[in-house]
């Protein structure tokens, strides 16, 4: 027995320590409780999760930076956890004791609660070792209940371990980012040392898992391991039928809850507690989590969890407190497995686990593999310590697991290592095959509840080796009847015959040997049926589209007749209607002549993230590329493959030899791409486009070629446009919208693309590469000609398809708009570049602007930046100075510097802002004075004007205002009065005037209803509902927010409509309507998150923070602000992160963390400073001052309350709320003397009178 130290922490959060020796019956307790003060606050802890779960999906710019700086924390938080534990009295001489006697030691962590027990205890670290407490070979880290028998061994019987694993996701493909922990995980398992019997659950319904288990124990095989891999929440507990007490609190209230499957589809909430008493009726001795879910409440929901089932009877509970890699998980259960086989007890054998994450953590990114300290991940939980005593070793140990597992992970991540290794085997992997887990997913629960599923996609998108995947999976975890029940048929044209009298042979000659081939015809047909139906087999029929929809072109193998398809017909409806078995066909084509019963499911690139890995698979036997892959010429190579499979595998490894532009520029057909690969279909990019390209009429093939000037997407509308135009070739002429959309159909049925909806087809990676070398053919010798032509007809298409775009996102439809620039602003990049290199600036305006749009709605700040320094650079001459502001140059270059600024202001950025709209006027002012340069002049004033009006400079802005109103006014130009009046009401309203403010917004909408201009009339009216609104004139606010709203419903103005949702919910609130506000901004958040809107969305969270804050539900409030400032730090958005630290701050405040809160306050004042925001500056100053009185530093108070008041030169000034009052309230305590000191020493003058007459001004009396 190993010496153990218990650490029992309290529902007080206070921790008491106890030595428990060898050979003792009870442990002692050394010293006193004391409070436990914990030292990773909530941004700590959020920092630690963050590390863990996202930082490799994304570890560029800050992010990578900010990665490692997390890591290298973990040395002080582990101190820090140490310390707060044991300290230097006798907590800390025991700890010293047990380890100077060099044994084994435990520290066994308990408590009745799980928000203690979810803390991240295995960060602990002995400052004055060099290891971490949980990484150290000598000591185990466990986590218990106060009541649980530690003194005792749990022995588990049997030979081999049988492990059931429970995948449930009831989301199905909506479970964005599933990893598939069975999947590595058997691959590794022949690298230990015994039999381990991996046995999924299907279905994974509750009631399935009971019959499971107790089917298992009657038979004499029980599970010993139930491994959970799926979801969890915090649910009420049933009203009546359970009973299950709540885990994490005292009484009634929220409970660990697992997500299984109904058996009809959807989710089953099951208790903790429920699941844990199936478990205990089949004496299930260990349970596996895999299941995690929000950042807030992921540690705490695994807590409660796994107490609750230790409660019920289970021997230990190993669980994985955050979301960790697949790859990870498997690693980590590969050396826990190996380890109970030598012999280990369960709670070492979870160390040596966490020591394997430790000594290989190279992760997935897109950068490559990465470190990721993810040893601190998997956590164990025990009533008793397991021991499985009777596992019966299967190898020797010439080689350790390490060497084993190592040795695995060089070689390709889904190779067979057994006879199917060979060629020969039809399951055998082809190289590396990667990701899918969704994909894998959903066909697992197809193929079980439909029976025949088709699986459907362009060649080479990995068809084949998914349905091999696929066979290797349901053989290896238990779905079948035995290991051989995978039969594969190929229906490659010359390989095998296509009929059913065929596909039967196939079948009975696998399943029954050569006596089958004895029986005639009929018989052998029934004997096949009737072994489908009554056993579980899995048939694979591949390249099933030479059957008859894509026949082979040189006619080795005919396709089959009618009467030959109503066979194959009538055979796969049979087995669907009755059969055990599964049917998976995979083809170019969905099959449509199968039927509409028929289960269908396309199969497209890979996941980003699957793609990554995929591409690591490949380039890690070529060392030489990892300088290249860290181009961005890299990231635009595989941006264009796609996660395409087989363009991946052929092109990839080339990196070797060829620079990634080169490679681009050969799969965009603008230089040669050599067709190095050569051979067949399936292992040639040329041939596989070509077996399908040839089944396209000549006509086809000659449309078709003008998809090689695309990018990713082709879109028949903009190809009917095309063909309008005088320029375009011959080639393309004549053809309407809806004929360009027929060919593109064409294409789509024979897999050279895949259809997208609203008359959009994404491209097959290789596609424009062999469309170009097709064009060059047909034309020899005129090619390049004619490509040009092509291009700058397909550019004035785009520029009109732009303006289109510009009017829909600025009073049409706006989401679709947003979707369609998303899906083609690669080609409207390309054209846009191609527009800027010739000087060809009318339709590079006209491309821009609806991507300048797009742009600010997904916060694409630098890609933006990016775009408005390549023009300038093509526009601008070498000093630096704007084209004439008359020509088409000059009129672009405004548009985009002027946006540019703009960014600049939403992002506080006001010194830069002021600069380029500085920039902008001493253009302007060097021009002829004409009326455009006036108005032009007008549009520079008032944005100068927002600037200073930002800055909460309102003298400097009403002056800009009223610049650019009179330049309006001469010019006539009465909608821009109407925008002048418009801001000269948002100055004085931040002025405190809303009589003037009325006024001015008033003035501004008369004109814009005389003009019938009714987007600017909504733009009134809901400034109308805010001064109403300021006024407390809530029923008048949300008069004028229905008016605004009306308007932009029927304009079909979404942003507009979010942003009047978004007011009406303030309204809501301020009638402390929570629930009602919650509607309103859920609304607001629904359009945004449609749109891809980022900077709403960010907003919207913010505010559903303060309704839940208000709620008193701090935890969930703060997760609201978290979400809101993720974004604004990755748009960039200073205003608002200052915002939102700030009400971080009052969180924290509200907890009484008041340094905590107090650093979140200067984190948001050190920006409100820097933009110099007087009004925001006030409302931080103020918070920083009742803050300092809660910490009772009253000299303190007073600084914060003369710099809040001396912002302003009006005092009191209406922005600075009660930050007078407070003055005068501290001068009657401190004296006038103090305030004086104060108002010296803070802004460098004297108290003026003003302040020193309000501060000794008598109250009025009261009044009745």
């Amino acid at each position: 027995m190993a010496e153990r130290l218990l650490l029992d922490v309290d529902e007080d959060g206070r921790v008491s320590v106890s030595a428990w020796r060898a050979g003792e019956t009870l442990p002692n307790r050394v010293g006193d409780p004391i409070p436990l003060v914990w030292p990773l606050d909530g941004p700590a802890l959020e920092e630690l999760r963050w590390y863990l779960e996202d930082y490799l999906r994304a570890p560029f710019g800050v992010y990578g930076e900010r990665g490692p700086r997390v890591e290298a924390q973990f040395p002080k938080w582990g101190a820090q956890v140490f310390e707060a534990v044991f300290g230097s009295g006798p907590a800390r001489d025991a700890y010293t004791r047990a380890r100077a006697r060099g044994g084994p030691v435990e520290i066994v962590v308990r408590s009745g609660t799980a928000q203690h027990l979810g803390l991240p205890w295995e960060l602990m670290a002995d400052p004055e070792r060099p290891t971490p407490i949980a990484l150290d070979d000598q000591v185990v880290v466990s986590r218990s209940l106060p009541t649980a028998a530690l003194g005792n061994v749990f022995t588990v019987g049997g030979s081999r371990l049988r492990v059931l694993m429970v995948i449930s996701r009831p989301s199905g493909t909506a479970d964005v980012g599933y990893q598939m922990i069975a999947r590595p995980l058997l691959r590794r398992l022949e690298a230990v040392r015994g039999q381990v019997d991996l046995v999924v659950l299907r279905p994974p319904t509750l009631e399935h898992l009971e019959r499971t288990l107790e089917e298992a124990r009657e038979a004499g095989e029980p599970f010993q391991i139930v491994h959970f891999d799926g979801h969890g929440v915090f649910g009420e507990a049933p009203a009546s039928g359970g009973g299950w007490p709540s885990v994490m609190f005292q009484g009634p209230g929220p409970q660990g809850m697992l997500a299984f499957e109904k058996a009809t589809g959807g989710s089953d909430l099951v208790p903790a507690g429920r699941v844990a008493q199936v478990l205990k009726k089949s004496q299930v001795p260990v349970v596996v989590l895999n299941a995690c879910q929000s950042a807030v409440l992921g540690s705490q929901l695994e807590a409660a969890v796994a107490t609750r089932l230790l409660q019920e009877g289970a021997g230990a509970v190993v669980a994985m407190a955050y979301s960790v890699y697949a790859v990870a998980a498997a690693e980590f259960m590969t050396a826990f497995y190996e380890r109970l086989f030598a012999g280990d007890l369960l709670s070492a054998a979870v160390s040596a686990g966490r020591q394997r994450l430790d000594r290989h953590d190279l992760r997935p990114s897109p950068k490559g593999l990465m470190p990721l300290a993810d040893w601190v991940v998997p956590v164990v939980y025990t009533r008793a310590d397991v021991h499985f005593a009777g596992l019966r070793t299967g190898r020797d140990q010439q080689e350790s697991l390490d060497e084993l597992l190592d040795r695995m992970r060089e070689q390709p991540a889904d190779a067979d290592t057994g006879d199917e290794a060979s060629p020969e085997s039809p399951l055998a992997a082809v190289g590396e095959f990667t990701g899918r887990d969704a994909l894998l997913y959903t066909l697992d629960t197809a193929a079980r509840l439909d029976r025949v599923v088709v699986l459907y996609g362009p060649g080479g998108t990995g068809k084949t080796e998914l349905a091999k995947a696929f066979g290797r999976w349901w053989r290896d975890t238990g779905a079948l009847d035995d290991e051989r029940g995978v039969i594969w048929h190929s229906f490659e044209p010359g390989v095998a015959s296509f009929g059913l009298d065929g596909v039967i042979n196939s079948i009975g000659l696998g399943l029954f040997g050569a006596q089958f081939a004895l029986l005639d015809q009929e018989k052998r047909q029934s004997l096949v049926e009737t072994t489908l139906v009554t056993r579980r087999l899995l048939l694979i029929w591949d390249n099933f589209e030479s059957v008859h929809t894509l026949p082979d072109p040189t006619h080795a193998t005919q396709p089959l007749t009618e009467p030959e398809r109503e066979e194959l017909r009538g055979f796969l409806d049979r087995i669907a209607a009755k059969g055990k078995s599964a049917i998976i066909v995979t083809s170019r084509t969905p099959e449509t002549w199968l039927g509409t019963a028929r289960r269908r499911i396309k199969v497209g690139g890979l996941e980003s993230d699957e793609a990554n890995e995929y591409a690591e698979q490949l380039l890690s036997s070529y060392p030489d590329t990892k300088k290249r892959r860290e181009s961005k010429a890299f990231g635009e190579l595989m941006q264009w493959l796609d996660g395409h499979p087989l363009s991946m595998r052929l092109i990839l490894p080339r990196l070797d030899s060829t620079a990634p532009r080169d490679l681009l520029a050969g799969l965009q057909g603008t230089t040669p791409l050599a067709d190095a690969d050569g051979g067949g279909r399936t292992t040639s990019l040329s041939a596989s486009i070509a077996y399908s390209f040839t089944h396209l009429s000549a006509e086809d093939q000659h449309a078709l070629t003008v998809v090689s000037l695309f990018h990713g997407v082709v879109d028949a509308d903009v190809l009917g446009q095309f063909s309008t135009l005088p320029e375009v070739p011959e080639w393309y002429q004549g053809r309407t919208a809806s004929e360009w959309a027929q060919v593109l159909e064409r294409a789509t049925e024979v897999g050279l693309l895949t259809s997208l909806g609203v008359g959009m087809y994404r491209i097959h990676p290789a596609l424009p590469a062999y469309l170009t070398s097709s064009w060059q053919a047909l034309a020899p010798g005129g090619h390049h000609e004619l490509r040009t032509a092509a291009e700058l007809a397909l550019l004035d298409a785009y520029a009109t398809f732009g303006g289109w775009l510009l009017q829909q996102v600025q009073g049409g439809d706006a989401q679709l708009a947003m979707v369609l620039i998303h899906l083609q602003r690669r080609t409207m990049g390309s054209l846009l570049g191609y527009a800027l290199d010739h000087s060809l600036w009318d339709q590079a305006q006209g491309i821009a602007q609806p991507l300048d749009e797009y742009w600010d709605a997904r916060g694409l700040v630098e890609e933006a930046r990016a775009w408005v320094n390549r023009a300038r650079v093509a526009m601008e001459d070498s000093d630096g100075n704007a084209p004439d502001l008359n020509s088409s140059a000059g009129a672009l270059w405004l548009f985009l510097t002027g946006s540019q600024a703009n960014r600049h202001v939403r992002a506080g950025q006001l010194d830069q802002a002021e600069r380029t709209y500085r920039d902008i006027l001493h253009a302007l002012r060097l021009q002829p004075a004409t009326s455009k340069q006036r108005s032009r002049l007008a549009v520079i004033y008032h944005q100068l004007g927002r600037v200073a009006q930002e800055r909460g400079q309102l003298t400097e802005a009403e002056a800009r205002c009223r610049q650019s109103l009179t330049i309006a006014e001469d010019l006539g130009d009465r909608p821009g009065m109407a925008l002048s009046y418009h801001q000269l009401g948002v100055v004085a309203q931040d002025r405190g005037q809303l009589d003037e403010a009325e006024t001015r917004y008033r003035q501004s909408l008369t004109i814009k209803e005389d003009l019938g201009d009714r987007p600017g009339m909504a733009r009134s009216y809901h400034q109308l509902g805010i001064v109403a609104q300021d006024r407390g004139q809530l029923d008048e606010a949300e008069t004028r927010y229905r008016q605004s709203l009306t308007i932009k419903e029927d304009l079909g103005d979404r942003p507009g409509m979010a942003r009047s949702y978004h007011q009406l919910g303030i309204v809501a609130h301020e009638r402390g309507q929570l629930t009602a506000a919650e509607d309103w901004y859920r609304q607001a958040l629904t359009i945004a998150e449609d749109l891809g809107d980022r900077p709403g969305m960010a907003s919207t969270y913010h505010q559903l923070g303060v309704v839940t804050h208000e709620r008193g539900q701090l935890t969930a409030a703060e997760d609201w602000y978290r979400q809101s400032l993720t974004i604004k730090e990755d748009i960039g958005d200073r205003p608002g992160m200052a915002l939102t630290y700030h009400q971080l701050g009052v969180i924290a405040q509200d907890r009484g963390q008041l340094d905590e809160a107090e650093t979140r306050y200067r984190q948001a004042l050190t920006i409100k400073e820097d933009i110099g925001n007087r009004p925001v500056m006030a409302r931080t100053y103020g918070q920083l001052g009742l803050l300092a009185e809660k910490q009772q530093q009253p000299e303190k108070v007073l600084k914060w309350m003369v710099r809040c008041a001396a912002l302003f030169e009006q005092f009191p000034h209406p922005l600075t709320g009660p930050a007078p009052a407070h003055l005068k309230r501290l001068t009657h305590c401190l004296g006038i003397r103090a305030l004086e000191q104060t108002w010296q020493s803070v802004t460098g003058g004297p108290l003026p009178p003003p302040v020193r007459d309000f501060v000794l001004a008598e109250d009025p009396p009261a009044t009745d």
